[in-house]
């Protein structure tokens, strides 16, 4: 009978930590989903940002006459990157979730030995970042910069705006190096995280 009562208690332990492992999992396809979103927001700023000058360069009487407002340009870099650190913030609790899903595979793992482990995405992740993701989204936001350092800039000196572009590119800089040395810090935890011990 006790034999019995262990089997009940272990085989709803087992379901508990299972459901609770679905959970976090789909907590984090969320996060995924929602920071992919983004890229919507961002071209929508893209668009704004590039329609008015390229449609008055287009414009053969106009030319560059019509000043492309530097203030809206400034005001645009703000605009983008509010968007990347709130996503950074994002990305911080989906790393936190995913932190806690590798206890819980490791866990399960136990539960199910083979010579794979069975529960891998959370203990798999850290690796696949160093080894693919992190070269691709340094491709990317590569870039990305270039397109929202170079391009503002570029107009604003053909305008005649010289300092403006001067006080853009700077701003743009400091904001660029700030938001590499929070992606920097967020991955670098990450990783420490993977190399702690796990107590089972």
């Amino acid at each position: 009978m006790d034999e019995t009562t262990k089997d009940v208690a272990d085989g709803e332990a087992r379901e508990l930590l299972y459901k609770e492992y679905v959970r976090l999992a789909e907590c984090c396809n969320g996060y995924v989903k929602d920071a992919l979103s983004d890229i919507k927001l961002l071209g929508g700023i893209g668009a704004v940002l590039a329609w008015d000058p390229i449609s008055r360069m287009l414009e053969l009487d106009a030319r560059l006459d019509q000043p492309v407002t530097p203030v809206g340009f400034t005001t645009l870099l703000l605009v983008v990157m509010f968007v990347l650190f709130y996503n950074l913030l994002k990305q911080s609790i989906f790393f936190f979730h995913q932190a806690r899903m590798r206890r819980f595979e490791t866990r399960l793992n136990v539960l199910y030995p083979g010579a794979e482990p069975v529960f891998a995405l959370a203990l798999a992740w850290p690796n696949w970042q160093r080894r693919v993701h992190d070269r691709i989204a340094l491709l990317t936001f590569a870039i990305f910069y270039t397109i929202l350092i170079a391009f503002p800039t570029t107009l604003m000196v053909l305008q005649g705006f010289g300092r403006w572009a001067m006080l853009y590119i700077g701003l743009a800089l400091v904001l660029s190096l700030a938001h590499l040395a929070s992606v920097v810090h967020l991955v670098r935890c990450l990783e420490r995280d993977a190399r702690t011990p796990l107590e089972l």
